[in-house]
């Protein structure tokens, strides 16, 4: 076997070198030994999706799993948390191959082991295939369990670090003129960090998550005012000034609807504030198939700035000001009012 292993790293330095098609006939060749054939067949499920055949990586993914489920024992680096994981069975998930923005008919577009990543929760199938919209320039995954976050339920310590970034995107909020009024929601608290850095400053908070633990958290450890629901299920008759989607709207199957709330739970001269990554930043255009945000599994969603503003648009909302985030790599961050407000 030594040959073969020399072959093998081979074709891994040519991959590392662009040099993708004497890489991709090297791993072919190697396929004639049984005992290796599997992870070249997730090394050439890697050079399929970077060359451009999305589907072709997808097939190989899965055969590589499936020939060989304690894989990412052999692929993944020695202190790779995912390193254990072994490939059961193909999990039955909800599938969309139709933009969530316009229904239209979308293509396969890049395909990911998201085992790669820290982080994974193997209550998601190790493979993620994201799907383009032309019409929307809008990606969005073809495969998704429909309790997304059932097994999302560890405590998180909010990160002090990060008060006085909030702090600076209120202080351009209220400096601006986009709302003045001092009542927030944050949809999907977290951690807390920005309704805490919010109350500090003087604003009367209110936060809702999806996730128990966190607004038991927010009610026990901090004393805020919260609630478990699913913003998109919430109802109220109170409107509130600034409404903070804080890296909600890739998380949910339908962000139309969370924005259609989000525009009717808003006092007319009040103001929504996203953050949200896109896959046309600066950060990702030099990340490439690098971009964490890729492998990304509770993500179903993946804007561009082109999407999110037609979406705000058609939401009644009009954006008003867009900001690169300082807190996430390749996030954007676009504050919108009701639409015709400053026409």
């Amino acid at each position: 076997m030594q040959a073969e292993e020399e072959r093998y790293r081979l074709a891994m330095t040519l991959a590392a070198s662009g040099e993708y098609e004497k890489a991709a006939n090297e791993l072919i060749a190697l396929k004639e030994v049984p005992e290796i054939a599997p992870i070249c067949d997730y090394q050439l499920a890697v050079l399929s999706n970077i060359i451009g055949d999305p589907e072709a990586a997808y097939e190989l993914f899965y055969q590589a799993f499936t020939a060989l489920p304690y894989l990412c024992s052999i692929v993944l680096s020695a202190d790779h948390e995912n390193r254990g994981y072994f490939f059961l069975e193909k999990k039955e998930e909800i599938k969309r191959t139709d933009c969530p923005l316009c229904a239209q008919p979308a293509k396969p577009h890049w395909c990911y082991s998201m085992v790669e990543a820290d982080g994974y929760n193997d209550f998601f199938n190790p493979i993620r295939m994201w799907m383009y919209c032309e019409r929307c320039h809008h990606l969005f995954a073809r495969h998704f369990p429909e309790k997304l976050f059932l097994y999302n339920n560890s405590p998180r310590m909010a990160n002090p670090t990060v008060f006085p970034y909030y702090s600076r995107i209120l202080g351009n909020i209220r400096d601006k003129g986009f709302a003045t009024g001092m009542d927030l929601l944050e949809v999907g608290i977290g951690a807390c960090e920005c309704v805490l850095a919010a109350r500090e400053i003087g604003y009367t908070t209110f936060g809702i998550d999806v996730i128990e633990r966190h607004v038991t958290d927010a009610k026990q450890r901090y004393g805020l005012d919260a609630e478990t629901a699913d913003f998109n299920d919430y109802t109220t008759d109170k409107k509130w000034d600034i409404i903070i989607m804080g890296d909600v709207l890739e998380h949910v199957s339908d962000p139309e609807q969370a924005l259609h709330k989000a525009c009717a739970l808003l006092n007319d001269d009040g103001a929504v504030w996203i953050s949200t990554p896109s896959f046309d930043s600066a950060f990702s255009m030099i990340a490439g198939h690098n971009d964490p945000m890729r492998r990304q599994v509770y993500h179903l969603n993946y804007f561009s700035r082109d999407s999110l503003y037609m979406l705000l648009e058609r939401c009644g909302l009009a954006p008003v000001d867009y900001q690169i985030s300082s807190h996430y790599n390749g996030s954007m961050e676009v504050t919108a009012v009701k639409r015709g407000r400053f026409s």
